[in-house]
């Protein structure tokens, strides 16, 4: 976490030292983001940079935990209750706020694009990240038995583990189908828009009519 003297700072300067390295670790791998280049643009002296931080991966960590807060206020308008529409339909909601969310932040969300894709998280992310995934899906899988959206006879650990492999993966997928100036601008086409909810909801089809009781009961008869 930054140190308290990054918070003391006017919001506006926070604000330009934040964007500056949300860019700069969009535009490169961990391995070639540049604190120098980070100081330079944000016209503060490098010893400033570590009063703010303790080196480049705290940084990281910060603009992560960013993506997450972001998302989690982002998915957090309008939120239909899988109680109610159903855990597949709640799925495709969530594909669909998610691409809503990388056209809103779209360099912040390749922050996450190459954090995940590359393996770059910090541990300590890696691991809450992972906890919190799992134990999402566990409690969708759980719920989804109750309510007669999965069939009883699925394993529950299994199925959480497919559902946060494959929709997990599935940005990693999309970024290297989407031509560059696509991946990082706001005004990308409606097409894209439509391509990228098309897919999600082609996935979600797929859990769907391998995982709900009603096809393995039409399958059965």
């Amino acid at each position: 976490m930054p140190n308290p003297t990054f918070f003391n700072l006017p919001a506006e300067k926070r604000e330009q030292i934040t964007a500056i390295a949300i860019t700069e670790f969009a535009e490169h791998a961990y391995r070639s983001v540049s604190i120098s280049r980070i100081v330079a643009q944000a016209g503060i002296a490098k010893g400033s940079f570590y009063q703010y931080f303790a080196d480049k991966e705290d940084l990281y960590g910060y603009l992560l935990d960013l993506l997450v807060e972001k998302k989690s206020e982002f998915f957090s308008l309008d939120s239909p209750d899988p109680q109610h529409v159903g855990i597949f339909a709640y799925l495709r909601w969530i594909a669909e706020v998610g691409t809503q969310f990388e056209h809103a932040y779209p360099e912040l969300s390749r922050v996450g694009y190459r954090a995940f894709y590359l393996g770059e998280y910090p541990a300590a992310f890696t691991e809450r990240a992972n906890q919190t995934a799992g134990l999402f899906y566990e409690q969708l899988v759980e719920l989804g038995k109750r309510q007669g959206d999965i069939a009883p006879e699925i394993d529950s650990e299994l199925a959480a583990f497919v559902f946060d492999s494959i929709l997990s993966n599935l940005s990693a997928y999309l970024l290297h189908r989407l031509p560059r100036q696509e991946q990082l601008h706001t005004d990308s086409t409606t097409t894209t828009t439509s391509m990228l909810t098309d897919v999600f909801g082609q996935v979600v089809g797929i859990l769907e009519d391998g995982m709900s009781s009603q096809q393995r009961h039409n399958l059965a008869e």
